[in-house]
């Protein structure tokens, strides 16, 4: 289902004031990377909220939310093998008490994939985590890092999922910069909720939030990106540095 090439549209509802949303519909294209941002408790997470569980004017906001222009049926609502939208939160940790590779086979199963992915899974995971994942792991002992970055490759190999809603990445202990690239490389709708100038500017559109509604659509200046490539090059420095602190080496 990742490769379909669908539409995601949020019709607008009411503010927390009771006032009509001021942007009344926001189209999003399979491909496209949207960021939202606005000051804490401007609803950001109510938005994706929204999304996740595809709203039709049953939630606080009034918004309904449409796939290809049509509201969407009860299967993709509630049935987990049909679900469309995978989240990944800023405070996740894994309940159940399985090994990593279990855990992998089992959803690579459900997904009809090959167990050839539960390897290429580990290794992409290690990748945006500095303290590496084995696939004798238990889940429960996974780090916060660990455990997004095991969810951002999952997402990215196994789900079928071609909407992925993130909410404040940056604060999830991994590179958030490869992260972002991965799950929009193969044409996967990706919202992503950021204070992060940098992962901000990485999207081509944002959505303002104001007072609990959808205050307006900005879009990435020229100007902005390149102010970009030198927030990526401090960010490469700083990244550099911090591996330093955790290696416990001097600078």
């Amino acid at each position: 289902m990742a490769k379909i090439n669908l539409t995601l549209t949020i019709k607008g509802g009411f503010d927390k004031s009771g006032k009509l949303e001021p942007v009344r519909e926001v189209t999003i294209h399979h491909g496209e990377i949207v960021g939202i941002v606005g000051q804490t408790g401007s609803g950001k997470s109510t938005l994706i909220n929204d999304i996740e569980q595809l709203a039709n004017k049953d939630t606080f906001s009034r918004r309904t939310i449409l796939i290809n222009g049509r509201v969407p049926s009860q299967k993709i609502k509630i049935s987990p093998k049909h679900r469309i939208i995978a989240q990944l939160s800023q405070n996740m940790h894994f309940l159940t008490d399985m090994e990593v590779s279990e855990f992998l086979e089992m959803h690579s199963k459900s997904r009809g994939k090959s167990k050839k992915v539960v390897k290429q899974t580990i290794e992409l995971a290690n990748t945006l985590c500095g303290e590496k994942i084995k696939s004798s792991h238990l889940l429960t002992i996974l780090s916060g890092g660990q455990s997004r970055a095991l969810m951002i490759a999952d997402i990215a190999l196994i789900s079928n999922s071609p909407i992925v809603l993130i909410d404040e990445i940056e604060n999830a202990g991994i590179k958030k910069r490869e992260a972002v690239k991965i799950l929009t490389s193969n044409g996967k709708i990706v919202l992503l909720v950021t204070h992060d100038p940098m992962l901000a500017l990485m999207t081509k559109k944002r959505i303002v939030m104001k007072n609990g509604g959808i205050d307006r659509i900005v879009t990435t200046t020229l100007f902005e990106e390149n102010i970009l490539t030198g927030l990526i090059n401090s960010d490469n420095k700083i990244m550099s540095l911090r591996d330093k602190i955790r290696q416990g080496d001097n600078l």
